[in-house]
């Protein structure tokens, strides 16, 4: 009895050593992904902060838009197939920007995991997302793309003045999108040089919430045009 009694007590030891060391391991399991977490974020704020202080301006795709609503039928039809794919390029690079800054913007959560969302891309929030998706949305390279199509093939070749106004109205909203990323560049400069965490967060939140209604718009002006 006494023996057995022993190898119970010694068992119970054993268990509660390997209890012991499961409970550290999954203790340091979780700091471990915390800092990582932790990690990711600061490269996110960084990369964030160094995309609005460089910024990408929309002036000249705004202005190439305005060049294309003014085009006239006496105008020479390579000349104005070349302005189109000027745009059409700014257009992308534009797009391409707008998008991956809103992927740099994702705020730490400390019981959050990344996820995978549209692309491939990596975040956070389901506002993140949402916001990713309109700016996707509200891209001017697909309408370019369809216009340059549509005038490489159409015989005689115009552009219709629905389209010209959907561009003149397109290049306001974007002089207005780039008055806002100035505003903010602005903060980010002070941001990164003298900034807290919560500014961080806050610079990224504002932000966010700036460049929205832009987007609204680009994509109702491109609902009444059709596109």
């Amino acid at each position: 009895m006494k023996r057995n009694a022993k190898l119970v007590w010694i068992c119970v030891v054993v268990l509660l050593v390997l209890m012991g060391f499961y409970n550290y391991q999954l203790h340091a399991a979780r700091v471990q992904t915390n800092n990582l977490k932790k990690l990711y974020q600061t490269k996110n704020d960084s990369g964030f902060l160094t995309l609005l202080r460089e910024g990408h301006s929309y002036i000249p795709l705004a202005e190439s838009l305005e060049h294309i609503s003014r085009v006239t039928d006496e105008d020479d039809p390579a000349k104005v197939q070349k302005l189109i794919e000027l745009a059409k390029s700014q257009a992308d690079e534009a797009d391409y920007y707008l998008r991956t800054l809103i992927q740099f913007s994702d705020s730490y959560v400390n019981d959050v995991n990344p996820q995978f969302m549209v692309n491939q891309t990596v975040m956070n929030s389901k506002k993140q997302e949402d916001l990713y998706l309109l700016a996707s949305q509200a891209g001017v390279f697909m309408p370019m793309y369809e216009i340059s199509y549509n005038y490489w093939k159409d015989k005689p070749k115009q552009i219709s003045p629905k389209t010209k106004e959907m561009l003149h109205s397109m290049a306001k909203v974007l002089r207005a999108l780039d008055d806002t990323l100035q505003e903010f560049k602005e903060k980010a400069v002070y941001t990164m040089e003298w900034g807290e965490f919560s500014d961080k967060e806050q610079i990224k939140d504002l932000t966010q919430r700036a460049i929205k209604p832009h987007l609204e718009k680009l994509i109702q002006l491109k609902s009444e045009c059709g596109g």
